[in-house]
């Protein structure tokens, strides 16, 4: 099994450590390697984006889910873990065969 569906069904709580750690740089790294660096907006910025006619309107919880949704798309089979840092510091690391966790 693939770290994507745990990583997935933890968004709540991996959006509540984001805002905790409030760096708005998130990286996610598959296999040792960073395959993408993202400005996360904040809830405010989000709810302001919303309030354009015509424009989506996106929970940060949404955000995180089409942002790892289109890293998932080119990663779909990780060979060992796929890891998210707010700046420096994790805050999830899951790796391929079974063990999962998240960094304190």
């Amino acid at each position: 099994m693939t770290p994507w569906p745990v990583l997935f069904s933890r968004l709540p709580q991996l959006v509540e450590k984001l805002e905790a750690i409030a760096h708005p740089l998130l990286t996610v790294e598959v296999d040792g390697e960073a395959v993408a660096r993202l400005v996360r907006p904040s809830r405010a910025e989000l709810e302001a984006h919303a309030r354009r006619a015509g424009m989506p309107t996106l929970t940060p919880e949404g955000w995180l889910r089409e942002a790892l949704g289109r890293v998932r798309d080119y990663y779909p089979e990780p060979r060992e873990q796929v890891v998210l840092y707010a700046g420096s510091q994790p805050v999830a690391v899951l790796r391929r065969r079974g063990v999962v966790g998240h960094a304190a």
